[in-house]
């Protein structure tokens, strides 16, 4: 029998690519994000030689990648701003959904990470959001995150938390 083993160089992100990162809120996206970036010399190949950040709602991510040597930006980012990034790159958009022209992020997932040789990675809530179509089918790459599953136990009550809260009493 025949196993073909994975190197770790087999498992890295492939620049240029297009990658969504969804899930509900507080569910480790953006800690998700932190570890990337903070290891992108070994998660992403070749490494991106610079990576913008732009977000939606200012968050505690964002001071922490300035002093990390990332370029944050507040908003949608023109195609100017992207393209004066020091090629290969890596592009962020958090939180950008109700921002971001339709037409603008489907370019950016079809022809722009192409042809400017950047990844470009959009960060949602709702993987299925109408505008995300050609984003979702041109990914590479999609990452799911969703809520821990807490089990409580205490004297004469049981409540269980998860996607859906449900509480049970004895009886």
């Amino acid at each position: 029998m025949y196993y073909h083993l994975f190197s770790h160089k087999d498992l890295k992100l492939k620049l240029p690519f297009g990658c969504i990162i969804s899930g509900p809120s507080s569910t480790g996206k953006s800690t998700f994000v932190r570890k990337l970036i903070s290891n992108s010399d070994q998660l992403i190949e070749p490494t991106p030689k610079s990576i913008l950040y732009c977000y939606g709602e200012y968050n505690s991510l964002v001071p922490e990648l300035q002093r990390a040597g990332v370029s944050v930006y507040s908003g949608v980012p023109p195609e100017d701003l992207i393209k004066k990034q020091e090629q290969p790159s890596l592009v962020i958009l958090d939180d950008l959904m109700y921002t971001i022209d339709e037409k603008y992020l489907s370019e950016l997932f079809t022809k722009k990470s192409h042809h400017l040789n950047f990844g470009i990675i959009f960060i949602t809530q709702n993987l299925f959001e109408k505008k995300l179509k050609v984003a979702r089918q041109n990914s590479m790459y999609i990452v799911l995150t969703r809520v821990r599953t807490f089990h409580f136990a205490g004297p004469g009550i049981r409540v269980f938390f998860s996607n859906q809260t449900r509480a049970g009493l004895p009886g």
